[in-house]
């Protein structure tokens, strides 16, 4: 059996890294048998980042190669029928989320913005003892404001941001028109990547005007919802 490992529930959320989420949406959509561990601490993963999982003591990190090596292994379940546009529009959505959304909704708010460092600081690393955790926290700060800037994201403004994540929460509500699901009328990969990183996004724990948008969507509103129903109830 697959041995799933994430970070434990944050900010009401089953997960609060879109990566976890994904995967573990993908492995409940997909049908796949698993067993969860949660933990805190990353450092011991192969890739020194959440999710990972053991597959007949196989470690393999990075959500993206974790979905690769089960639908290798496993068969595609999510995506087997579909038609070549199917599967690119699949990875470009990927693509999206991961390297531009994940930045613009997720890094910039929670990581640069100072308004938000305190709460994240308090419940993230809320196991590290008060008097250690501003030595421990702070240069982690630092180093998220070096990578946000190495991205390019965090050479813009707040407004061109939050534009940009805008932007692409605009091409999901397109993609999804009146379809059910972002590709037809079932839930497939690109669901699981995008139920994900919307429901951390929309969280008020961090508010923005991505955040807002998502939350003010009786389209994406009830997008979630369905996702979220399939996968969990």
């Amino acid at each position: 059996m697959i041995e799933f490992y994430k970070f434990t529930p944050q900010f009401g959320l089953r997960d609060a890294s879109p990566f976890c989420l994904k995967l573990m949406t993908y492995l409940n959509l997909a049908n796949i048998p698993h067993e969860t561990t949660e933990i805190m601490d990353p450092r011991k993963a192969p890739k020194k980042k959440m999710p990972y999982i053991v597959d007949k003591g196989q470690a393999i990190g990075d959500s993206e190669l974790i979905i690769a090596h089960l639908k290798a292994t496993q068969g595609d379940p999510l995506g087997e029928d579909l038609d070549a546009s199917g599967k690119a529009i699949t990875h470009v959505f990927n693509v999206m989320f991961a390297e531009r959304f994940y930045w613009a909704a997720m890094i910039y708010p929670r990581w640069v913005r100072p308004e938000h460092r305190q709460l994240l600081t308090d419940t993230w690393f809320g196991m590290i003892p008060k008097p250690l955790r501003g030595f421990i926290v702070k240069p982690m700060f630092k180093q998220m404001e070096k990578n946000a800037m190495a991205h390019g994201i965090g050479k813009h403004s707040a407004e061109e941001i939050y534009a940009m994540g805008l932007a692409d929460l605009k091409a999901v509500e397109d993609q999804l028109g009146d379809k059910d699901f972002l590709l037809d009328g079932i839930p497939r990969e690109i669901d699981a990547t995008a139920y994900a990183f919307l429901v951390n996004a929309r969280s008020e724990m961090f508010p923005t005007p991505i955040s807002q948008y998502i939350q003010s969507s009786p389209k994406l509103m009830a997008y979630i919802d369905r996702v979220d129903s399939r996968a969990f109830d």
